[in-house]
C-alpha cells in the first residue's frame, strides 16, 4: 500500500513518523513539524483519509503494515520514531506490536482499547450509531481549557477530511474493535502514552494498561488538556515529543497520573 507522505527535514537526520487522528489528515500535524526542524518528517495520510482516501477502506492492522512500509522505504537508518494521536495512536500500538524492530521511540495520545466482553459486537454496534450521529466519534470542544486563534480555527477546519455517514461508521467500528495487541509485550521500544486530563476515564484506563503491558512503556498526564491537545497546544506538544525522543526532561505540563491525581 503506497500512502501519500508529506516529507520534510534534513534528510540524515532520525525519522519521525506522525500518525493523524481518524477525520483528519496528515497536514494536522504541521504546526508541530514546523517545531521539529532536526528531525526528517515523515507524515502519512492515512487510508480513507486525504490524499490516501482511495487506498481505504481503513484497517488498523493493514495500516500498520503500510506504515512498517513507508519506515523501510523511507527512514535512513530503516528505522523511526513514532507519534500517533487517537486513530494515528492505535496505529501505532499495533506497529510496535507486529513490527517492533522499526520503531526506536514512540509518543502515542489519546489511545483507546476496547477491554470489554464482546469488543466485536461493541464495536458493530457503535459503528451503526456512527451512521446517524457523528457525535460518537471523539470530539472535545470546551476552548475554555485551550484557547484557539480564529486562524487557527479555520486552518484545523482545512485540515479536516469530509466523509460522508457510512465512512464515518466504517472507521468507528474499526477504531472502537481496536483491543490489546498481541505482541506488544515483546516490544522494547520506549513508549509513552499520553493523556489530557480532561479526557474520558476510559482514554486514561486505555493508556494504563498499554504501558504495563510493555517493558518500556509509560503513562502521563497532559495537566489541563482535551483530547486533541497535540493540535491545540503544538509548542507544548512538539517540546514533550523531543524531550521524550532524545532521553531529556518533559515540560513540566507533562505529570504522572499519581501527581495529577494528587493535584485535584
Amino acid at each position: 500500500m503506497d500512502l501519500f507522505v508529506r516529507e520534510t527535514g534534513p534528510a540524515g537526520a532520525p525519522a519521525i513518523v506522525f500518525l493523524h487522528g481518524g477525520e483528519y489528515t496528515g497536514q494536522s500535524w504541521q504546526p508541530v513539524v514546523e517545531r521539529m526542524q532536526r528531525y526528517r518528517c515523515l507524515v502519512p495520510d492515512l487510508p480513507q483519509h486525504g490524499k490516501s482516501r482511495g487506498l481505504g477502506p481503513f484497517r488498523i492492522g493493514e495500516t500498520a503494515a503500510a506504515v512498517a512500509e513507508l519506515i523501510r522505504a523511507r527512514a535512513s537508518s530503516g528505522r523511526a520514531h513514532v507519534v500517533g494521536l487517537s486513530l494515528g495512536a492505535q496505529v501505532g500500538a499495533q506497529l510496535l506490536a507486529t513490527e517492533p524492530e522499526l520503531v526506536d521511540r514512540a509518543v502515542l495520545c489519546g489511545i483507546v482499547i476496547n477491554a470489554i466482553p464482546g469488543a466485536r459486537l461493541s464495536a458493530f454496534l457503535l459503528g451503526r450509531v456512527a451512521r446517524v450521529s457523528r457525535f460518537v466519534t471523539i470530539r472535545m470542544k470546551a476552548p475554555r481549557y485551550a484557547k484557539i486563534s480564529s486562524a487557527t480555527i479555520q486552518d484545523r477546519r482545512e485540515d479536516r477530511n469530509p466523509m460522508d455517514s457510512a465512512e464515518i461508521a466504517q472507521i468507528v467500528e474499526e477504531s472502537a474493535g481496536f483491543t490489546l495487541p498481541p505482541g506488544l509485550d515483546k516490544s522494547d521500544s520506549p513508549t509513552l502514552f499520553l493523556t489530557g486530563t480532561y479526557e474520558m476515564p476510559f482514554v486514561r484506563r486505555s493508556a494504563a494498561a498499554l504501558a504495563r503491558r510493555m517493558p518500556n512503556g509509560i503513562d502521563m498526564i497532559a495537566t489541563g488538556m482535551l483530547h486533541d491537545w497535540p493540535l491545540r497546544c503544538p509548542d507544548l506538544f512538539s517540546r514533550t515529543v523531543d524531550g521524550w525522543l532524545s532521553g531529556t526532561a518533559l515540560p513540566p505540563e507533562i505529570e504522572s497520573p499519581f501527581a495529577a491525581r494528587d493535584g485535584k
